[in-house]
């Protein structure tokens, strides 16, 4: 199914064409330099700042479809800040339109390819942050290609992007509600090694708890959102990196992409909905389409952790091998991977029937088996942290549960929600199958099955544990669920031009390697590289060969399909270990390991 064609944009891009230099920033620059000249603001520092305050707080509700306010970004050369607006509905003109928040980092080499548009994740990530921040354009652009201009954009109700996501009226009120809840400390499962009839019934009993969250949050939402939700689906935002590569690249420009996590998501629904309209597509860190769009959210986890355990189990050799000096979890030189996984074990029984008081912290609290588990979690899609993680458990472990604590307030506390609020629903909820009656609703019953379920076929140790980075799930609630403009479903096997690029971890413990040849399998053409080691998305470590090998990519040269790349750093290095390497690749891998601290930070 195919929208009309947006019956402005050929006026909008003859009427206000993006700018091609600061000095000409968009149909609100000389009303903006009249504004801030008024102000006594005649410097060009003054004059940028007063730039970008003035298009942030710029009410473009009013303005038609492909209007756009571009600025320079404060602070950072060659970049430009600001919003095009696009139809809300692109079936339906009359629901109005959004303000879609971007950076652009324009191409440094000529002749310019086009434009790549980026997606870190999420869903919930802001793509306009991924790219301007600090050195985000010009690590991006050495990962990708100086010769494209970089496009990082907020999709519909995330980051900065209008109509934003804002089912709590402040932050703090969504720490009242999740504190000390199922959704804070994720649910407690003494021995999940031995599941038996009253584990189920404490399953049961938690999950109640649960669903009633689940529930309240979703009348929050509908009381304070409404309609709004109902354009958030990826779909929609497929049909806005159309709209914007028309609008900025010209009508015939194909649409370049990388994204990752959700973005690989986002990537095969650009794919499989405009196969005619895409040029280089790399999507990373792959989740499984098929299940993401035909199975509720609730069953979608089991699936996602299929490679946890055995990445836990690299983390346990890589920590035995470091020794004491290197991963304070070990005791003794030479100590096996059983025996720290043993105290391990030990420790978090010892939590079950002893939660762990934790008094000196920003909130005091205690920590429990099952927040310590979700930790551990998401503790291993980031390899290069490994070594901080042993060291807050080792200490914990020792009776001082501060730095973990202090982890799982970041995780699931006011941080991880001040700006996305409950965004990620608006997103998973939206692609989704939704119920068709009341009926399928799955009760407290269904969901302790579940969980067990996958603890004993996937994940004794984290089975039941996805649920605290990973808040997906309680959709038969959502106020406009099955009601968005356009829900995809596949197919997703079409033959593209230009074969799509897949990069994954042997050992992500989130986003397995068997999506990535799931996906590997549906796209006729595509082609995968496979990085051997852990973590989540190949940027967890970085790889020489894999970085060489998707630059390479964007300027036209395919890689073989099933090529596999080492990795070039240690999970847990010597302080002061040098590598043998040339001086471009050693460039080259402390821009992955800046882009690294990057893509994780949002």
């Amino acid at each position: 199914m195919q929208p009309p064609p947006p019956p402005s944009l050929k006026t909008a891009i003859t009427a206000q064409p993006l700018p091609p230099t600061p000095q000409n920033a968009g149909y609100a620059r000389p009303m903006l330099r009249r504004a801030c000249l008024l102000l006594g603001m005649t410097s060009l520092y003054a004059l940028s700042q007063c730039y970008q305050s003035s298009v942030d707080s710029l009410d473009l509700s009013s303005a038609p479809p492909g209007t756009m306010a571009m600025v320079p970004c404060e602070g950072i050369s060659g970049m430009e800040c600001g919003f095009v607006v696009v139809p809300k509905d692109y079936f339906d003109p009359s629901a109005g339109t959004a303000q879609i928040a971007l950076a652009r980092y324009k191409a440094t080499n000529g002749p310019k390819r086009g434009s790549i548009m980026l997606n870190p994740g999420g869903p919930g990530g802001s793509g306009k942050k991924f790219l301007a921040s600090r050195f985000g354009g010009q690590l991006l652009a050495g990962m990708l290609g100086e010769d494209y201009d970089l496009i990082g954009f907020d999709p519909r109700g995330i980051g900065e992007t209008r109509p934003k996501t804002r089912c709590f009226s402040h932050p703090q009120d969504y720490t009242l509600f999740t504190a000390n809840t199922v959704f804070e400390r994720s649910f407690e499962v003494p021995n999940p090694f031995n599941l038996s009839h009253a584990t189920r019934e404490s399953l049961v009993e938690q999950n109640r708890q649960y669903l009633a969250l689940k529930e309240a949050q979703a009348e929050l939402c509908a009381k304070n959102m409404g309609d709004e939700l109902k354009f958030m689906g990826s779909a929609n935002v497929v049909r806005d990196m159309d709209f914007m590569t028309r609008l900025f690249d010209g009508e015939g420009a194909k649409i370049n992409y990388f994204g990752a996590s959700y973005g690989s998501i986002l990537g095969m629904y650009l794919a499989n909905m405009l196969p005619d309209r895409v040029g280089y597509v790399n999507i990373d860190g792959i989740a499984d389409p098929v299940s993401w769009a035909g199975q509720p959210s609730h069953k979608w986890h089991r699936g996602w952790i299929e490679t946890a355990e055995a990445t836990y189990d690299m983390f346990l050799r890589d920590c035995a091998e470091a020794g004491p000096d290197l991963c304070p979890l070990v005791h003794g030189h030479r100590e096996s991977p059983k025996n720290i996984d043993r105290r391990i074990e030990h420790f978090l029984a010892k939590l079950d029937s002893h939660p762990l008081p934790v008094p000196q912290s920003r909130r005091p609290g205690y920590l429990t088996s099952g927040s310590v588990r979700a930790l551990f979690l998401a503790s291993l899609e980031r390899p290069a942290l490994w070594p901080a993680w042993s060291k807050a458990l080792a200490q914990a472990m020792s009776g001082d549960g501060q730095e973990v604590y202090n982890s799982l307030a970041g995780v699931a506390g006011p941080d991880a929600l001040a700006n996305a609020d409950l965004a990620r629903l608006g997103v998973t909820c939206a692609d989704s199958p939704p119920p068709k009656s009341r009926k399928e609703f799955p009760t407290a019953e269904d969901l302790a099955d579940e969980l067990m379920g996958t603890m004993r076929t996937v994940s004794p140790r984290f089975g039941a544990h996805v649920h605290l980075g990973e808040q997906d799930g309680g959709c038969q609630f959502w106020p406009t669920a099955g009601r968005g403009p356009e829900r995809f479903a596949g197919p997703w096997n079409h033959t593209l031009k230009v074969p799509m690029l897949i990069t994954s971890n042997t050992h992500d413990p989130i986003t397995p390697m068997a999506s990535a040849l799931l996906v590997n399998s549906l796209m006729p053409n595509s082609t995968l590289i496979l990085q051997e080691g852990p973590g989540h998305c190949t940027l967890a470590l970085p790889s020489i060969c894999t970085l060489k090998l998707r630059r390479d990519y964007f300027q036209g040269i395919i890689p073989k399909n099933g090529t596999r790349c080492s990795v070039d750093a240690k999970t847990f290095p010597e302080p002061a270990e040098v590598r043998s390497m040339s001086a471009e690749d050693r460039k080259l891998l402390k821009a992955a390991e800046q882009l690294q601290d990057l893509f994780f930070s949002l």
